[in-house]
């Protein structure tokens, strides 16, 4: 049995990025291939975990608080920041087709969908 190749991350990638990159693939069951599509999913979720560790290496410099123009402590700005980027990373990430089985990517919210279908139409216990 040959190992599977797979494919080299993106030249543009930082290391966090490649490391996401090599992992994800490394941990894809040994039938499934992603396409075009969830490659540059992929890819881009790798960017944006490269962008989350450079706002991580940001607050570890500066602190959570920073001078504002009157001297005040305010929060930094990379706080905010990073929140929305683990946020986009998350949803890039689930919008990549990782083996679910069902040849289909799910979503959070089609998996909330999913939960309230099936709350739906379970049978009610007697009461």
């Amino acid at each position: 049995m040959t190992a599977k190749t797979l494919p080299r991350p993106p030249a543009r990638l930082n290391s966090a990025g490649k490391s996401l990159w090599r992992s994800i693939l490394a941990d894809l069951p040994e039938h499934l291939e992603l396409d075009a599509r969830e490659l540059a999913t992929l890819a881009t979720a790798c960017a944006q975990a490269d962008t989350n560790a450079a706002l991580e290496r940001t607050l570890k410099r500066d602190g959570l608080t920073v001078a504002g123009a009157r001297g005040q402590p305010r929060l930094n700005a990379a706080v905010g920041e990073l929140r929305q980027g683990r946020l986009a990373l998350g949803r890039l990430l689930a919008a990549v087709d990782l083996g679910t089985g069902q040849g289909f990517s799910e979503t959070p919210a089609s998996r909330r969908g999913k939960r309230a279908a099936e709350a739906r139409w379970r049978p009610r216990e007697a009461s």
